[in-house]
C-alpha cells in the first residue's frame, strides 16, 4: 500500500512543449493572434504619429472592418461571398444618388438599405445553394455584375453635401460614429451565435453532411448567412459614404482582398465552422494599421496588394498549423 502511494505521489504530469501550448492557446482563442498583432501595430502607429486622432482613424477603419465582418458571415457557414465590396458600393450609390434626391435620405434610408442588402446576399446564397454553383464562382460573377451596375448608376462620383450619414465620420452625440456602425452588427452577431441558428451555422460550416443527417436545414441556414452578410455590407456602404462624403463606383472591388486577408488573420477558417466576427474586426485592424504604416513611410500603393498577399499567405499557413490535429507521442 505504501509503495503504491509513493509511486502516485512521485508521479509528475508530462510537460507540454511550449510550441504545443501556444498552438493550443491560439486554437481555443481564434481571435487572439490578430488581437496581439493589432496591439503591437497600434502601439507603433501611435509612437510614430503624435497626432493619431482616434475618431478619424475609427471612421477610416469602419469600411474595411464591416467588409471583413460581412465576408465572415458567409465563410463561417461554409460559403464565401466575394461581392461584399460591390454590395457596399451599391448601397452607397443607392443612398447618395437615388434615395437622397428622392427625399428618402433621412433615417428611413436605413431599413431600405438593409432590406436591399439582405436581398442581394440572399440572391448570392441561392446561386450557391439552389443552383449548386461553387460559392467562389457565384459570388465572383455577382461581383462583376454589381460592379457593372454600379458604374452604370454612377459613372462619375456623386457628392453628398449634407445629412445624418456624414455625422458617422465624427461623433453622434458623444459616441464616435464608427463605433455604432461596427458595434451594432457585432452586438447582434453575439446574440445570434447563442441561438439555435448560430449553433446550426457553425455545425454546417464544420461538416454540412453531419449537420444534414442531424436534421439541420443546411440550405436555409447557409442562405441566411449570405443574407446577414448582405445586411452588414449595407451598413458598410453607409460607413463608406460617411468616410468619403460621396458614392464612387470605383470602390466596387476595393475591399475584396483586404476582407479575405482580414478574416484569415482573425482566425476564421476559410472552409468554415470556426471563428467569429470579433476575429474579423481584429484582422481588419491589422490590415488597416499596416496600410497606415505604408502610407506614413511613403510606400507606393502599388506594393499594397503584395503586402496583402503576403499577409494572406502567412495567415493561411499559420491557421493550418494551429488547426492541425495534435500528434500523440506513443513512446
Amino acid at each position: 500500500m505504501s509503495t503504491v502511494l509513493r509511486r502516485t505521489s512521485n508521479s509528475v504530469a508530462p510537460k507540454v512543449p511550449l510550441a504545443e501550448s501556444m498552438r493550443l492557446f491560439f486554437r481555443l482563442r481564434p481571435a487572439a493572434f490578430a488581437t496581439i498583432l493589432t496591439v503591437v501595430m497600434l502601439a507603433i502607429n501611435i509612437a510614430v504619429q503624435p497626432h493619431f486622432g482616434p475618431v478619424q482613424q475609427l471612421a477610416a477603419f469602419a469600411p474595411i472592418a464591416l467588409a471583413a465582418m460581412a465576408t465572415a458571415a458567409a465563410v463561417i457557414g461554409g460559403g464565401i461571398d466575394l461581392s461584399i465590396s460591390a454590395q457596399m458600393t451599391f448601397a452607397s450609390i443607392l443612398l447618395v444618388g437615388y434615395l437622397t434626391p428622392a427625399g428618402l435620405g433621412g433615417y428611413i434610408a436605413i431599413p431600405i438599405l438593409l432590406v436591399v442588402g439582405a436581398v442581394l446576399g440572399t440572391l448570392n446564397g441561392l446561386l450557391a445553394v439552389v443552383l449548386r454553383l461553387p460559392p467562389i464562382v457565384a459570388s465572383l460573377a455577382s461581383m462583376f455584375i454589381l460592379a457593372g451596375i454600379n458604374l452604370r448608376l454612377a459613372p462619375t462620383p456623386v457628392i453628398l453635401f449634407d445629412g445624418w450619414v456624414l455625422n458617422l465620420a465624427s461623433q453622434v452625440w458623444f459616441i464616435p460614429g464608427a463605433l455604432l456602425t461596427i458595434g451594432v452588427p457585432l452586438a447582434l452577431w453575439s446574440f445570434f451565435v447563442r441561438t439555435a441558428f448560430g449553433r446550426n451555422l457553425y455545425a454546417i460550416g464544420g461538416n454540412d453532411a453531419t449537420a444534414f443527417s442531424a436534421g439541420v436545414n443546411v440550405g436555409l441556414i447557409r442562405v441566411a448567412s449570405y443574407a446577414i452578410g448582405g445586411v452588414i455590407a449595407a451598413v458598410g456602404g453607409i460607413a463608406l459614404t460617411a468616410l468619403v462624403s460621396s458614392a464612387d463606383a470605383s470602390t466596387s472591388s476595393s475591399y475584396v482582398i483586404g476582407a479575405i486577408t482580414a478574416i484569415a488573420l482573425g482566425g476564421i477558417v476559410i472552409t468554415g465552422g470556426r471563428g467569429g466576427l470579433l476575429g474579423a474586426v481584429a484582422g481588419a485592424a491589422v490590415i488597416f494599421l499596416v496600410q497606415n504604416m505604408l502610407t506614413l513611410f511613403n510606400v507606393s500603393q502599388v506594393w499594397l496588394n503584395l503586402v496583402f498577399g503576403a499577409l494572406l499567405l502567412f495567415a493561411v499557413i499559420t491557421g493550418s498549423i494551429i488547426a492541425a490535429p495534435r500528434k500523440e507521442n506513443n513512446s
